[in-house]
């Protein structure tokens, strides 16, 4: 490596670790000050779309660059270290930040039934009881244990699937060429940013386009959000807080055609799905048809007898719904065998690859060249792997779950789900995954039968952390996938070091998971209940559906094996028939978005629908030239004018806080 590649790939370490630090805190303070107001589907300086998982700071950070950039000329690879830094800060606190602290504390008032007596990382009632009051200064020593063992998770898991991040990372981006869409929104505006000899970047106008027109969607959504009395343009007050339409009541629409209970209204998730294959896009939208189909067929069977009076709301979450009711129950076929199948499936069929770093690994064979462009060798990965899925089983088993079921969320929240999230987001940028039904079942390997089961300290964490576990990836699990791969990838476009862009993504994630968790116990101990969460203001079964009552309620083991069969056949089927033809239409990724809960309760068939036409319409007018020069530069700055729109809400939402208007 010649001298100027070394300048160039050199870190900035302590201004990095400094930014991260800052950042962090504000995370944090955005989500404590933000919370009375549920706004966190739109404002924070997190994540602002549940759908898609749009990041913060990232933008934010490219943002404030631009108008220094002669002044600094910051290389591609510094940009990329901003990026990652910024990424793994908003990742961290992530969309509605479960804030475990405070909430495992907060049920201690609650335990009636006593399962966090004498729990040695929980603080004493007094010291709870006090936060809540509010004006008093943070013990350590007593607040210490819990900042502790919810850092040891977090910083755990994460290791754990970065580590099998890089083993995948050529596979994903050099081989498959996996597009991440969010990635090449956040890389049109570091083009945009980052100046190369003098040469203009062709794309700048659209991109320019795009931002406005981003500024002009979620300013007037800002402003009706802030002031009741400004005119609500769009109708955002009719609209649920993550930007989904759920039918009202009594719809006539609703009373005939049984299976539409939803649909996306955000323009940010139509501009991330025009970014994604077409086929993928064009399989939500199919699949959404054919399961219309099918529950229209059930009904005339006499099924959801009750659906045609519900509310689109009620009619995907109620049990006697189209959305988790029999005779489909689509997220345990979808997303319990589906995630699994494809997570297998993307193994078996690239088998080769997988043997060819374990032979790399073993030392078997030598490849110093494809080694060194990864960030460690892959015997390193590997003993990552061994080492930090070690400690997540003894974190877990800190918060008292036994070593079994530690084991079985290691490998399916931990693994599995999150492997099977990361494809998805990385194909399509379906960001949310969703506990709904199915995500206790691999718990019934240790309960079969709940309503017999012992309510204690090692059921309830293990159901909780079964189910919040998977159900966003910024809740613990599916962090080091998604900071991991998404940096690796901008690492990718802007051919920065892999080694130094997953050395940034690594200290920045643990100083942000420090920071954020010791922040919200200060900030808490400061504010009190005025900034605290409801959730953690119940016993804890209660907050999570983790009780034996709530678990026996569930399916059948039957009903979870069979279904979760089917769906990993056909997963499997999908998989290999997709992968095998060339022409054959259907594939894995659609399917499991259509019928999972999130891609129901969300109702991304309509934005998909709208994408997938509208990319269809530029790739044959234009092609690829009109595509990659006018369309893609537009679309990556109308995430960015969202998020720059967001970024006001949020700090005028803080201000708000001190002083009420």
């Amino acid at each position: 490596m010649s001298t100027t590649e070394k300048q160039v790939e050199k870190v900035p370490w302590i201004p990095l670790i400094l930014l991260t630090i800052v950042l962090a805190f504000l995370a944090m303070a955005s989500y404590r000050l933000l919370t009375p107001q549920g706004t966190q589907c739109l404002y924070n300086f997190g994540v602002i779309s549940q759908v898609v998982y749009v990041t913060v700071y990232p933008y934010l950070l490219l943002a404030l660059v631009y108008p220094f950039r002669r002044r600094l000329n910051l290389s591609p690879s510094i940009l990329t270290y901003i990026y990652t830094a910024g990424l793994a800060a908003s990742f961290t606190l992530g969309f509605g930040f479960h804030d475990y602290v405070i909430q495992f504390t907060r049920h201690r008032l609650y335990d009636a039934s006593g399962i966090l007596l004498n729990v040695w990382w929980e603080p004493p009632v007094s010291a709870i009881e006090a936060m809540g009051q509010g004006s008093v200064p943070t013990d350590w020593v007593v607040w210490g244990p819990i900042v502790f063992v919810i850092s040891l998770l977090y910083i755990s898991f994460f290791f754990f699937a970065s580590s099998i991040s890089l083993i995948f990372r050529r596979s994903w981006l050099e081989v498959e060429k996996i597009p991440f869409p969010l990635v090449l929104s956040g890389y049109e505006l570091m083009r945009v940013v980052q100046t190369d000899g003098g040469r203009s970047y062709i794309g700048k106008r659209p991109f320019a386009i795009g931002a406005l027109l981003g500024l002009a969607f979620m300013v007037p959504v800002f402003m009706t959000k802030t002031f009741p009395w400004f005119p609500d343009i769009y109708g955002w007050r009719s609209i649920s807080t993550c930007s989904a339409w759920h039918l009202p009541e009594n719809s006539p629409i609703g009373s005939s055609i049984i299976g539409l209970a939803s649909a996306s209204v955000d323009p940010v998730s139509v501009a991330i799905f025009f970014l994604a294959p077409l086929s993928v896009t064009f399989n939500v939208w199919f699949w959404t048809l054919i399961m219309m189909a099918l529950e229209q067929v059930a009904f005339y069977m006499g099924y959801y007898t009750g659906v045609p009076s519900m509310s689109g709301s009620a009619r995907l979450c109620c049990s006697a719904g189209v959305g988790t009711g029999a005779p489909f129950y689509w997220p345990i076929p979808s997303q319990l065998g589906g995630f699994l199948a494809l997570t297998l499936m993307y193994i078996f069929l690239r088998r080769s690859y997988v043997l060819e770093t374990v032979k790399l690994a073993l030392r078997r064979t030598s490849n110093p060249e494809l080694e060194r462009k990864e960030a460690m060798s892959y015997r390193s990965m590997y003993i990552m792997v061994a080492i930090f899925a070690i400690m997540g089983v003894t974190s877990l088993m800190l918060l008292g779950i036994n070593l079994v079921a530690a084991i079985i969320l290691l490998l399916t929240t931990g693994f599995t789900t999150w492997f099977a999230m990361t494809l998805i987001f990385g194909m399509a940028g379906l960001g949310a995954s969703d506990l709904r039904l199915w995500a206790a079942g691999f718990m019934r390997i240790v309960w079969p039968d709940p309503s017999a089961a012992t309510w204690n300290l090692d059921y309830a964490m293990s159901h909780f952390w079964a189910q919040s576990g998977s159900n966003q990836p910024s809740y613990v699990f599916g962090n080091g996938y998604y900071i991991s791969a998404q940096s690796l990838k901008m690492a990718n476009l802007t051919g920065a070091s892999n080694r130094n862009t997953f050395l940034v993504s690594a200290v920045c994630t643990v100083i942000s998971v420090i920071v954020i968790v010791a922040s919200s116990v200060w900030l808490a101990n400061l504010y009190g209940t005025r900034v605290m969460p409801i959730s953690g203001n119940c016993e804890m079964g209660q907050e999570c559906e983790s009780n034996p009552v709530a678990q026996a309620s569930r399916p059948s083991i039957p009903v979870y094996f069979s279904y979760g069969a089917a769906g990993f056949i056909i997963i499997a089927l999908l998989s290999v028939l997709h992968a095998r033809f060339i022409w054959f239409p259907l594939e894995p990724i659609g399917f499991i978005i259509a019928t999972s809960f999130p891609g129901q309760w969300f109702g991304v068939w309509s934005v998909c629908l709208v994408a997938w036409i509208a990319k269809t319409i530029v790739l044959r007018a234009g092609g690829s030239s009109l595509y990659e020069r006018h369309a893609l530069p537009i679309a990556g700055g109308f995430i960015t004018g969202v998020v720059l729109a967001s970024v006001m809400g949020t700090v005028i939402g803080m201000v708000r806080f001190y002083i009420p208007f």
